[in-house]
């Protein structure tokens, strides 16, 4: 009979780790590690301490080196010294160092605004791999807002966070797994919002017109109303279903001059136009839902198609990939146009 050691993530030999173990026969009073070389099979640990659980600490002066690859055997002792048989086949591990792993907002930052692009930074001394990585933002007790999901994508380590109150404090955390299953986790960084809120609308202006015996009622909001190609159903009592219609504002709205708009899409149709506006000056824009393996995009993935006349020129543009939405996800689609060129981004967020 021997013990079975639980897989090892990879760690930094300069803080050591806890393995982990399962036995069944005696109570357990001492336990044995002994770590070989994998290449070479050289014995660079070998000692036994006194313990009752199913759990080796093994210290940071253990003789590993970052970037090593190792093979790990484990036996116990009982209370009459008898040692149980090491395995034939030992649990391999790698040792690496702390890989560095940290957003872009800092504890105690003041954001200016509702919605902002944060930014992951990763580098690994020995070139581990980042394999995959979450965004989380919380409230400040700590209940789940947002979040990116499993993020594949290493290349464009960026996620859009949105919705946040003017005068709140949250927290953002990012985790990870390195390609040998390193995790990583930034802890929770606490954060506030503070900007102004600029008044759109006026209340309503009342102006005494004596020599009409009236007063006179002024307002600077403008109605809007989309016009729909057939009656809208509505899903949850929350979304518009336009998958097989369409709604056209054209009154009371304009898109006009350089702007910013966000968009929030849930289960849009695959290869359909989702968005279509065009202006006075000849500008139109037509933004496509895609989703298909790519020989660049490692699976299965997502992304938008914009395509836009604009200045007398014609140009597609396209998000990074992204993965395909779970029932509890949504789109949130950012376009910006400065100077009559467009940038657009997206990412994907909880409902």
């Amino acid at each position: 009979m021997y013990a079975t050691i639980h897989p090892i993530e990879p760690f930094d030999s300069s803080t050591g780790t806890t393995i982990h173990f399962s036995w069944q026969g005696n109570q357990i009073y001492k336990a044995r590690c002994l770590i070989k070389d994998n290449a070479s099979g050289t014995t660079v640990f070998d000692k036994t301490i006194s313990t009752m659980k199913q759990s080796y600490t093994l210290p940071a002066d253990s003789g590993l080196k970052n970037g090593g690859y190792y093979v790990a055997y484990l036996s116990v002792f009982d209370i009459d010294d008898k040692e149980s048989t090491l395995p034939s086949i030992g649990t391999p591990f790698y040792c690496y160092e702390t890989p560095e792993f940290k957003l872009s907002v800092n504890p105690g930052d003041v954001l200016k605004s509702s919605a902002f692009q944060t930014e992951l930074v990763y580098s690994q001394k020995q070139k581990e791999p980042l394999n995959s990585f979450c965004i989380t933002l919380y409230t400040y007790q700590k209940t789940e807002l947002q979040m990116s999901g499993d993020l594949y994508d290493t290349s464009e380590l960026t996620y859009l966070i949105s919705g946040l109150e003017n005068a709140k404090q949250y927290y953002i955390r990012a985790t990870g797994k390195t390609l040998h299953n390193m995790s990583l986790d930034t802890g929770y960084i606490l954060f506030t919002v503070s900007y102004t809120q600029a008044q759109i609308f006026n209340p309503l202006e009342l102006n005494n017109r004596a020599e009409h015996g009236a007063i006179e009622i002024k307002s600077n909001i403008i109605s809007t109303i989309g016009i729909p190609e057939k009656d809208v159903i509505y899903l949850e009592n929350e979304y518009a279903d336009l998958r097989e219609n369409s709604v056209t504002y054209d009154i009371g709205f304009e898109v006009k001059g350089d702007f910013t708009k966000a968009f929030r899409f849930h289960r849009p149709v695959c290869n359909a136009k989702i968005i279509h506006f065009t202006n006075k000056d000849q500008c139109h824009v037509n933004i496509y839902y895609r989703e298909g393996i790519y020989s660049d995009s490692g699976g299965e993935k997502a992304f938008f198609e914009l395509e836009a006349v604009s200045s007398g020129s014609k140009y597609i543009l396209f998000t990074k990939y992204l993965p395909i939405p779970k029932d509890i996800q949504q789109f949130v689609l950012c376009i910006n146009r400065t100077s009559s060129y467009y940038e657009m981004k997206a990412d994907l967020v909880n409902k």
